[in-house]
């Protein structure tokens, strides 16, 4: 997962800032807030940028601040992008990955929404394919996202990660649920058999009543990213901890 010499830590998970803001001077404020605070890479998710802001010249410069560490993307369909059609998207994905991201994320359904947020149209996944091509020939890497925000089976998350990878994602993420200790139980037992199983590294993250013990431990087993941010604000994500207490959880198992 390298670009431009830019490589995430191999001795324990990478402390991953997402940062979801609306104007530019908000992303600057914490990428630096990031960096002070021990963050290995960073998170931009662009569907929570005004659209006035997403220009060449401002995406270079904000991926910029970011310095030797690793920068991921997304552009989601949901927040500022509903409404934009999934090939929009794609070229604002294009487009991203051209000012510098070094992880750009692409959707299980990207041009075919479908439940689970994975798709198995042959027209869609072909153009799925085609995308990760393009972004692979700039020199960035594909993280391939399901968010189902539901429990699902072992079983089921396996087959899903495996369809990621079929696709050429060189990482594959997945958003399940816990609502209760069994379905917690059951997800930490899934992050063990991805490990297992997958050839190549992943993300397996849950919602929920009981998602905190897992989205604190989880990194742990599988040596991927921790996604944290470096506050909670009216557009951060509640389930993500902390940088500071992320940090402190690393630092007290990792060597």
């Amino acid at each position: 997962m390298n670009k431009k010499n830019k490589t995430f830590p191999d001795n324990r998970p990478a402390l991953t800032v997402m940062i979801q803001a609306r104007t530019p001077e908000r992303i600057e404020e914490l990428i630096k807030r990031g960096v002070n605070g021990g963050a290995d890479a960073f998170g931009i998710q662009l569907e929570q940028l005004e659209k006035k802001y997403r220009t060449e010249k401002i995406l270079s410069d904000l991926f910029c601040r970011v310095g030797d560490k690793p920068l991921y993307i997304t552009d989601y369909r949901s927040n500022l992008n509903v409404g934009t059609e999934d090939g929009a998207l794609a070229e604002e994905i294009l487009a991203a990955v051209s000012c510098g991201a070094d992880v750009a994320d692409v959707m299980g359904d990207l041009f075919c929404q479908s439940p689970l947020e994975i798709t198995y149209d042959e027209i869609a996944v072909k153009k799925q394919k085609s995308l990760i091509s393009e972004i692979h020939k700039c020199g960035c890497n594909v993280l391939m996202s399901s968010h189902t925000y539901k429990y699902l089976p072992p079983e089921k998350v396996i087959e899903m990660a495996e369809t990621h990878h079929s696709r050429g994602a060189d990482i594959a993420k997945i958003v399940t649920a816990a609502e209760n200790r069994k379905e917690l139980a059951s997800n930490f037992e899934i992050s063990a058999k991805l490990l297992q199983k997958l050839d190549i590294p992943f993300l397996f993250l849950c919602v929920g009543s009981f998602s905190a013990p897992h989205r604190r431990i989880a990194p742990l087993i599988n040596n991927g990213m921790f996604l944290c941010v470096v506050e909670h604000d009216e557009l951060s994500t509640p389930a993500q901890p902390l940088l500071s207490d992320a940090l402190k959880i690393v630092n007290s198992v990792c060597l």
